[in-house]
Parts: structure tokens; C-alpha cells; sequence
């Protein structure tokens, strides 16, 4: 058996070094909390489909905001939004989610202010409360801001990775929530990894999935179990094309193989 610690201490920086093509990167940009968290939960929630093409969304969405995405959001002027769009979310989409930003922040501050008032020791829960108290009773926006459901909220989850945990990818700025309560943001590729080192043995990528992954990486790291979240999803599940299926494959490209 190979020690996961080990094969993360040997090959996790390399990988780590990749963070300019990952969505986390306009995280990086800002230098103040305000805009980081901002920069966060935008880059986080349209962060789906091929990562080219929403890469290059969130480059023309960030580009109106060159003075802050703070300051986009405080200031309500959603002009530079008519006629942008992406996949499914339309022009009408984008408007009502930075209406939702701009209230969250009116009302507390900062988004690390709202999440801290809701938190009360379920991430989950904090995020359905906030559709309970900025859409109650309206259908829309529900990919963005989830009723209660089985779903993973990998997008949510992602955010919350980049605000708790602090290394060369996770910028660590909410002390309020302790990493080891975090739950890891499931995307296709690390549900594929966890399936094929038998980590969970769900047939979709379901919350339960991604439970049963977050506490097997806790047995290598209790607390922190998403510290390998980037290295796995990043340099095994992209970088060595991980199917979900052991095989001869497996062997020749996958430095977790034998975990």
C-alpha cells in the first residue's frame, strides 16, 4: 500500500503550480477580503461545464470590475451585464444573482459576515438558509442558490474550501469554520478517483458520495481531509485521466493507484 501523505508530499507542489488554470485563480487577483470573497463565490458558482469555456466567461464577467468586485456589487450598475450570458444561465440570471450579492453585503458587510451570521456548524444548512431569507418563495436561481436536496453543492463546497483552508492554493480568510468540518466539493474527477480507489461506492455523485470521500481522506489527514482535494482532482483525476475503473491503465499513469 502506498502512504497518500507520502505520494502528496512528493508530487503535490508540482501540481499546486497549476493554480493559474484553475478557477481559484481569480481568487488571487484582489488583494482585500471584500473582493476576494466576492471574486470567490462568482468564479466558484459558474465554475461547471468545460473549464475553457467558463474560464473565458469569468474573464469577460471580471473584466467589468476593474475597480473591485466589491465595488461592482455595492455600486448596482448591471449595465455591463445586458447580453451576457452562460450555457443556461441567461442575461435576467446574472442580474437577480449580483441583485442577491449586493443585498447579502448591504445587510452584513461582507459575504464572510452573512455565512458567519448562518453557520451554525452545518455548511450545508448555512447555504439553504440563504435562499430561505434572499428568495423566499421564488423559483429562480436555484442552481445557484440550492434548496434542500441530496446534491453534493460541489460549487459551494469549492468556495468554502478556498475561504477556510490556507496553503499555496486556499486563501484561509474565514476562521469560523474549522477545516476538518468542510465537505469536499465532488466534481466529476474526484468522484471518479474516489470511486476507483473505493472510497464511496455511490452510484452518482450525490452528497453522500461526497461525505464518504471527505472521511476516507480523513483517516490520512483528520484535520484537514481537504488538503488533497486540489493534488487529486488537478494531478489524478485530470493529469492521469482517472475513469473511475481500475486497470493496467492505472498502474502505468496513477501515482495513487496503489492507496
Amino acid at each position: 500500500m502506498v502512504d497518500l501523505d507520502r505520494v502528496y508530499e512528493k508530487e503535490g507542489p508540482a501540481v499546486i503550480r497549476r493554480v493559474d488554470g484553475d478557477p481559484v485563480s481569480f481568487v488571487h487577483r484582489w488583494r482585500s477580503d471584500s473582493d476576494r470573497e466576492i471574486a470567490g463565490l462568482i468564479a466558484a458558482q459558474f465554475a461547471y461545464g468545460r473549464i475553457g469555456v467558463f474560464m473565458g466567461f469569468l474573464e469577460r464577467l471580471f473584466a467589468l470590475m476593474d475597480r473591485g468586485p466589491d465595488r461592482f456589487v455595492r455600486n448596482g450598475a448591471w449595465e455591463g451585464l445586458k447580453g451576457l450570458y452562460y450555457r443556461f444561465q441567461k442575461e435576467d440570471d446574472l442580474i437577480l444573482f449580483f441583485e442577491v450579492l449586493r443585498r447579502i453585503v448591504g445587510d452584513h458587510g461582507s459575504l464572510g459576515a452573512m455565512f458567519r451570521s448562518f453557520y451554525e456548524g452545518d455548511t450545508r444548512r448555512a447555504i439553504w438558509r440563504i435562499r430561505d431569507v434572499y428568495l423566499p418563495g421564488d423559483d429562480r436561481l436555484t442552481f445557484f442558490f440550492p434548496r434542500p436536496s441530496t446534491g453534493a453543492q460541489k460549487r459551494w463546497n469549492m468556495f468554502l474550501r478556498w475561504m477556510v483552508r490556507k496553503d499555496g492554493v486556499d486563501i484561509g480568510i474565514w476562521d469560523f469554520i474549522d477545516p476538518a468540518d468542510l465537505t469536499i466539493p465532488l466534481d466529476t474527477h474526484i468522484y471518479k478517483v474516489g470511486r476507483c480507489l473505493g472510497w464511496t461506492r455511490q452510484k452518482t455523485p450525490s452528497y453522500r458520495a461526497a461525505r464518504e470521500v471527505t472521511e476516507a481522506l480523513r483517516r490520512y489527514c483528520p484535520r484537514d481531509p481537504l488538503k488533497y482535494d486540489f493534488f487529486l482532482c488537478h494531478g489524478i483525476g485530470i493529469g492521469a485521466g482517472c475513469t473511475g475503473k481500475r486497470s493496467e491503465r492505472c498502474r502505468e499513469r496513477c501515482a495513487v493507484h496503489e492507496v
